[in-house]
């Protein structure tokens, strides 16, 4: 488990959730602050933070290739915690998919390929915007960290920093991740590069929180229902979707899988039932998981891998609790501007 500590100086403007913006409530953009100290790392508990600039020039390669800081700004994934989709759009068509395909149907699933919503999305972003404004400023100066011993620990495939954010608000220090978890407006979704400390903090929040039937868990599915095509992202200041943003949820992994699956299905690009699309994976990499409880007591290299599969019964029955797996982190890394990989801060 990572030892190390990086922190991040920033600041995070509120306009950029929804109503006002796109944002949802676990993916932030955070503005560095211009500092020469603002991104620093420490190796472990008893060593000083040392500023850090190995980002810079840097590109994160996953299953993308990106910059991790684009005009200044970081794009956060909330670590440990997943809010119900405000805008997800199912994937692009793989080479392999698009094989032997007639415009036609290209055309059909091109139709189908629209930003969607679960219930909860917008109720969840407008709680977390509203809640920042209550600071009273237009951008509130935050803290980003993460625990990692390594570069290529920080960003997740997609070029996102994924850690903690703090925040002040009435005076109070706040932990966004814990706060959203805490007031029932995210899931626990757990990832194999979180420490021991960090699950079992959120385990305790998601424990009060499903005790007081707050929302995610007050509308937590057990089975799998038809994909709602009319549920589309909201529109900025399109606030009376609100009104109507109540019902079944199934955990938000589980639904971008869904959702994926949906989408060919309807376009007749598959015809996969959906626990054969899951068991099988995106482009073959099937989601591997862990038990949290194996995982908690035997250590990441030690505890049996799974198939998310598993935990789906005939495509339609969720056999899981959110907070019950731990998911394998997709790799990436850190590669300079001389193409070579960076392994020190």
């Amino acid at each position: 488990m990572p030892v190390g500590l990086l922190e991040v100086e920033g600041t995070i403007e509120v306009k950029q959730f929804w109503p006002e913006g796109r944002s949802d409530a676990d993916t932030t953009k955070v503005v560095v602050t211009i500092a020469p100290d603002a991104i620093r790392f420490r190796k472990n508990d008893t060593s000083p933070f040392q500023p850090t600039h190995v980002f810079e020039g840097a590109k994160v390669k996953g299953r993308t290739s990106t910059a991790p800081i684009k005009n200044g700004k970081l794009t956060v994934r909330l670590q440990g915690i997943d809010a119900p989709e405000l805008h997800y759009q199912p994937s692009p068509l793989s080479t392999a998919e698009k094989k032997g395909l007639t415009e036609a149907k290209k055309q059909a699933y091109h139709e189908v390929t629209h930003s969607y919503r679960q219930f909860l999305g917008a109720t969840a972003s407008k709680a977390l915007h509203d809640f920042l404004s209550r600071a009273g400023e237009a951008a509130l100066p935050c803290r980003v960290f993460t625990h990692v011993d390594a570069p290529n620990e920080v960003f997740d495939t997609y070029g996102r920093l994924v850690g903690d954010i703090e925040v002040t608000v009435g005076g109070e220090t706040i932990d966004i991740n814990h706060w959203l978890v805490d007031q029932g407006f995210a899931y626990p979704t757990f990832y194999s590069s979180m420490n021991d400390d960090e699950i079992r903090a959120i385990l305790a929040l998601a424990k009060s929180a499903r005790s007081k039937k707050l929302p995610v868990w007050k509308h937590l599915a057990k089975t799998i229902g038809a994909f709602d095509f009319d549920l589309r992202e909201p529109r900025a200041g399109e606030t009376a979707v609100l009104a109507t943003d109540k019902g079944p949820v199934i955990p938000p992994k589980l639904y971008r899988r869904y959702a994926n699956w949906s989408a060919r299905k309807k376009a007749k690009i598959t015809s996969q039932t959906f626990q054969k699309f899951l068991s099988e994976g995106s482009g073959g990499k099937p989601d591997t998981c862990y038990e949290t409880s194996d995982l908690l007591a035997n250590g990441v290299h030690s505890a049996t891998p799974r198939n998310f599969a598993e935990f789906v019964e005939g495509g339609t029955t969720i056999k899981f609790q959110p907070e019950g797996l731990v998911f394998g982190e997709a790799p990436s890394s850190l590669v300079g501007a001389d193409g070579k990989v960076i392994r020190e801060f």
